[in-house]
C-alpha cells in the first residue's frame, strides 16, 4: 500500500529534510497515529556527538519551525558508524523500492562485519547456498550501536537555615555522582520564607552541578493539604533561549518540611535534567616518588 501524504501530514516531509540538516544526523522518520499526532521521532546519527544533544537539537527544531511541542521521550536516537556512504544521500527517495518513503532520504545501510564461527569438521560442514552468501566487501566497516550509560541522580546530602530576628539563610548540599554542590540563599524573616528560600537555594545546587548553564527559575512553593496529608508543591521554570517549560514537584511534609521542599524540587528535575551533562570529578594522579 502507497503512502499519500495528504494536507494534514504535509509539514512531515518538510521536517524530516530539517532535521536531517541538524550535526550528526544521517537520516530521520517521523511517526503519526490516525490523528495526525507525533508518535515517535526515529533519527540515525554519527558518532561524535552525544545522544542527548541531537535530541535537544531535533525538539529545538521541532518548536522553532513547526511550533511543535514534542515531547523528548519520542524522540529516539540510534548511532552508528558512518562508512561515508551518507554522504551520498540524494534529496529524491527511490520510487523503485518499496520501502521508500516520501520525505525519508535513503542511503545504504552501514556494512556489519561479519564474524565467522569455529569452523566444523570435514564431515559436518554444510555448504552455503550460493543465493544466501553475501558477497566479500574490501571497504566493509562494523556498525556499531552505542547505549548511553544513564547519569548519577541527584540526590540531597543536607538542608539547614538558620534565622535572626530579620533575615533567614537556607543551605542545601546536593551530590551527582562524585561531585557536590552547595546552594545558598538569604532573605527577609517571613511567614513561610523558608520554603521559598530553601528552594532557590536548590535550584543555585543544581546550577552548580550542571556542566553547562541551564535558567532554572522557581515560579512557586507552597504547602497544602491532600489525602489527609502535607505536602509540598513546587513549580520550577525551565528556560531556553525563547522557549520556557514549568515542571512540577511534590513530596510529603510530614517529617520535615524543608527536606521536603528539596525533594520537591529534585521531583520536579530530575528526570529533565538527564538531558544535560553534569559535572564529573577530576581525575586524581598519582605524582611518583624517588
Amino acid at each position: 500500500m502507497d503512502w499519500e501524504p495528504n494536507e494534514r501530514d504535509a509539514w512531515v516531509e518538510d521536517a524530516q529534510r530539517w532535521i536531517s540538516r541538524i550535526n550528526g544526523v544521517l537520516q530521520s522518520k517521523i511517526d503519526l497515529d490516525e490523528n495526525g499526532d507525533v508518535t515517535g521521532v526515529h533519527v540515525v546519527a554519527g558518532m561524535h556527538r552525544e545522544p542527548r544533544h541531537i535530541v535537544r537539537d531535533v525538539e529545538s527544531l521541532l518548536k522553532a519551525r513547526l511550533d511543535l511541542e514534542v515531547y523528548y521521550k519520542k524522540i529516539g536516537v540510534v548511532q552508528v558508524l558512518d562508512n561515508g556512504a551518507a554522504s551520498t544521500q540524494s534529496d529524491a527517495p527511490d520510487e523503485s523500492s518499496p520501502t521508500a518513503l516520501p520525505g525519508l532520504e535513503t542511503a545504504p545501510p552501514p556494512s556489519v562485519e561479519t564474524i565467522e564461527a569455529d569452523p566444523l569438521r570435514d564431515d559436518e560442514r554444510v555448504p552455503a547456498s550460493p543465493a544466501v552468501t553475501p558477497a566479500p566487501r574490501d571497504d566493509a566497516q562494523p556498525a556499531v550501536l552505542l547505549t548511553e550509560e544513564i547519569p548519577p541522580r541527584l540526590v540531597c546530602n543536607g538542608v539547614g537555615t538558620m534565622a535572626s530576628n530579620e533575615s533567614v539563610r537556607a543551605e542545601v548540599l546536593l551530590q551527582a555522582g562524585e561531585v557536590e554542590a552547595r546552594g545558598t540563599c538569604e532573605g527577609p524573616n517571613a511567614h513561610a520564607s523558608d520554603l521559598t528560600l530553601v528552594a532557590r537555594a536548590a535550584l543555585q545546587a543544581i546550577s552548580e552541578l550542571l556542566e553547562e548553564p541551564v535558567l532554572l527559575h522557581l515560579n512557586e512553593v507552597r504547602q497544602e493539604q491532600a489525602g489527609g496529608r502535607s505536602l509540598i508543591l513546587v513549580a520550577v521554570d525551565l528556560v531556553e533561549g525563547r522557549h520556557t517549560e514549568t515542571l512540577f514537584g511534590t513530596c510529603a511534609a510530614e517529617h520535615n518540611r524543608q527536606q521536603a521542599v528539596v525533594y520537591s524540587v529534585l521531583d520536579a528535575l530530575n528526570r529533565r535534567l538527564r538531558m544535560y551533562a553534569l559535572k564529573t570529578a577530576p581525575r586524581r594522579t598519582l605524582e611518583a616518588t624517588g
